[in-house]
């Protein structure tokens, strides 16, 4: 893992313990990823859909262990069948997105209630995949991260402008259906690694505030995606910064998630300041 020790080398910069090498390391990766899957999760107003996917967890986890299955595996499979589930609902129905998200998302919620209800003992490790912890991720997960950052420069490269385009002309959209199913797919897998290793608290920030600073900062879709990543990682990298000062002493993912917020703030009070001025 070459790629991996250079990240440790260079977080051993700022942090001496091997935990928070690995934290930043993650938080990196993780921002990498989430840059452009965010942008175009915001344009397409699909903001929920990282909740709905993320919370899909439930039913992966009580599936895995009723049939006993690996727990990573199956939730990965629940994940992405329901991400090509709300986005094959959302082309066949005249139903906007956020509609089918909520839909999806309470429906995955009360199936993966009604199924842990069965199996008590699922519930215990379910807190883990919801609240995260950037301070325990492995070598395991970092590498997940890392592969996934790959499948994300290939994805985007391939169909990024497409995608982008159909933000803007529904048409061209409805006539790359495969390019919308792969999206779903995609959106999901990048929701489920992510979770498994940070939580689904902040990987649904990280692909939704940023984003939205972004949008209300550039005035193109490149402009948006270079700023898009600034703030991630920016925002990554203080909170977890934050967090190990010890007048601070919090949960490293909530700080993060309030710096991702703190930063959309800024750009909000930045973007009326430069309207107020004409």
């Amino acid at each position: 893992m070459g790629l991996l020790t250079t990240l440790y080398d260079l977080a051993g910069l700022v942090y001496e313990p091997m935990f928070m090498r690995r934290a930043a390391a993650a938080l990196l990766l993780l921002s990498l990823a989430s840059a452009g899957a965010g942008v175009l999760v915001v344009n397409r107003r699909m903001a929920f859909f990282p909740d709905a996917v993320g919370h899909s967890v439930f039913v992966g986890v009580a599936l895995a262990l009723w049939l006993r299955l690996d727990v990573q595996l199956t939730t990965l499979a629940v994940g992405v069948t329901i991400g090509l589930g709300v986005v094959g609902l959302a082309r066949r129905s005249r139903l906007a997105p956020d509609t089918v998200i909520g839909l999806v998302f309470s429906g995955a919620v009360a199936a993966g209630l009604a199924l842990v209800s069965r199996q008590p003992h699922a519930a215990a490790g379910l807190s883990r995949f919801f609240l995260g912890d950037a301070l325990t991720v492995d070598d395991s997960q970092l590498a997940a991260l890392l592969a996934l950052d790959a499948v994300s420069f290939v994805f985007l490269a391939a169909l990024g402008n497409r995608l982008t385009l159909a933000c803007v002309l529904p048409d061209a959209g409805a006539k790359n259906g495969w390019a919308e199913l792969a999206f779903g797919a995609y959106l999901a897998l990048v929701v489920m690694v992510s979770v498994q290793a940070v939580g689904v608290l902040l990987v649904t920030a990280l692909l939704v505030a940023p984003a939205a600073a972004g949008r209300l900062w550039a005035s193109s879709a490149k402009g948006m995606f270079w700023t898009t990543l600034i703030v991630s990682v920016v925002s990554g990298q203080a909170g977890l910064w934050l967090s190990y000062l010890p007048s601070v002493n919090a949960s490293a993912g909530a700080v993060v998630v309030l710096c991702n917020v703190a930063a959309f703030g800024l750009i909000v009070v930045w973007r009326r300041l430069r309207l107020a001025r004409g």
